[in-house]
């Protein structure tokens, strides 16, 4: 690997070459000798400016990419972005089961029953006026104290209701009931958290006075094909209540 002599003296030996590469571009482009939408110089010209490797250059570009200072199109080369321009973070999971609580067993009501959606239910659940969904009730317990720690409502479905008959025999979630069953596969779930006065049921649950304030957390799970597998309200007491998540960059390949 050479060395260009003017941009990396021997006493600046010490950072990685693509850091100085890196330092040189980002100056430029701040400086406006790139301007934005303009392009930076190919690969094989930045090679022969700063004397090193296609590798050098390579993990610099990558650098200024996840800076948000430029980006690369294949076939159509790295060009200047807006500095300061928004970039996009995403909170990663590992599983559906991330979203659960630990130590945890769900109990849900023998009684599941259908529910024909009025205009207020259908809005609620997203479902249409008349469907009929199954609605299940469920509560959820510390493994160790024993305590009800969240009120579950859950709402299935008319194409995946048969599901029903089946709750004796499982406590574990619902969606992975459907997909046994199904054969589906759940390919998106969004979520909603709000504070609400507490539902009556939900205060007698989790032993809350009337109307105090308790977290709910809204999950709507859909298949892969974009159907609703599953409709889901949890009901926490706020007192006891944390959300905590790590939201990371999106790296440009």
């Amino acid at each position: 690997m050479h060395r260009d002599a003017k941009l990396l003296p021997e006493e600046l030996a010490s950072p990685p070459l693509y850091q100085l590469v890196v330092r040189a571009l980002r100056s430029e482009i701040l400086r406006g000798i790139y301007p934005v939408g303009g392009s930076l110089p190919s690969e094989h010209a930045l090679v022969a400016r700063f004397g090193v490797s296609r590798h050098t250059v390579r993990e610099a570009l990558r650098h200024l990419r996840d800076l948000g200072l430029v980006e690369s199109r294949q076939g159509k080369g790295t060009s200047v972005l807006k500095p300061g321009a928004p970039q996009v973070y995403v909170h990663q999971i590992n599983s559906i089961s991330d979203l659960h609580d630990f130590n945890v067993e769900s109990r849900y009501s023998d009684h599941s029953e259908g529910l024909r959606l009025n205009k207020a239910a259908a809005l609620r659940i997203g479902g249409q006026v008349g469907e009929t969904w199954l609605r299940i009730d469920g509560t959820r317990f510390d493994q160790q104290s024993g305590e009800a720690i969240c009120s579950v409502e859950i709402f299935v479905p008319p194409w995946f209701a048969g599901i029903g008959r089946l709750l004796g025999r499982s406590s574990g979630p619902i969606y992975g009931l459907i997909e046994d069953v199904h054969g589906e596969s759940i390919g998106e779930v969004s979520q909603v958290v709000r504070a609400i006065p507490a539902p009556p049921a939900v205060a007698e649950k989790l032993g809350l006075l009337a109307d105090e304030t308790t977290m709910e957390i809204q999950r709507v799970y859909r298949c892969l094909d974009g159907r609703v597998a599953e409709v889901t309200f949890n009901y926490y007491k706020a007192s006891t209540f944390s959300l905590s998540m790590t939201m990371k960059r999106v790296r440009n390949p």
